[in-house]
């Protein structure tokens, strides 16, 4: 028989575990909201990437959030609810299932990992059909598991973050991977 006590820690227990969140942004809004959550002390992660952007007169690498309109948040649920108060540019955090939408640890050391090789990343603002699972034998991505679609003579390892319904790719040469028996 469990005491009232030990429930109490068990809720207590489960309310102070931090997870990555996702919250959407105001367009163009993902560096404030940054900063503002950062001030409350929560972690908060908002990967960029550099893109060439083309004018009439001239080219420029600028900066830009790799998944446009989010930030993932790493907090407890109590934080979680107070990173969006009073918070400019925040709109709401995405649901999935009628729940608040978690990424995984793994998907964030993923993103951070492909962070390291931007010229390798590509996102694509769907879902991808599912193809053969794989994992990555070789390289910097050793051990990361995937969806494998052919991509330019090359093998494009896909993450889906469905919460989101971003995929993230990193092309990777046919003798990085393995398919896995499933």
């Amino acid at each position: 028989m469990v005491s009232i006590a030990e429930s109490n820690n068990e809720i207590s227990d489960k309310s102070e575990m931090r997870n990555w969140y996702v919250l959407q942004t105001r367009p163009r809004k993902e560096s404030i909201v940054v900063t503002q959550v950062e001030q409350r002390n929560i972690e908060v992660f908002c990967p960029f990437t550099e893109k060439i952007r083309i004018w009439s007169d001239r080219k420029k690498k600028v900066k830009v959030p790799l998944f446009s309109g989010y930030v993932f948040v790493y907090a407890t649920e109590e934080e979680r609810k107070n990173a969006i108060k009073d918070t400019i540019g925040a709109l709401k955090y995405i649901f999935y299932q009628n729940r608040p939408a978690v990424v995984s640890e793994d998907e964030i050391k993923f993103i951070r990992q492909a962070l390291r090789e931007p010229e390798r990343i590509s996102i694509e603002d769907k879902k991808i059909r599912k193809g053969d699972p794989i994992i990555v034998s070789h390289g910097h991505f050793k051990g990361m598991k995937g969806i494998v679609n052919e991509f330019r003579g090359n093998y494009k390892l896909t993450v889906n973050l469905e919460e989101l319904s971003y995929s993230v790719s990193i092309i990777l040469n046919s003798n990085e991977i393995e398919q896995l028996n499933t």
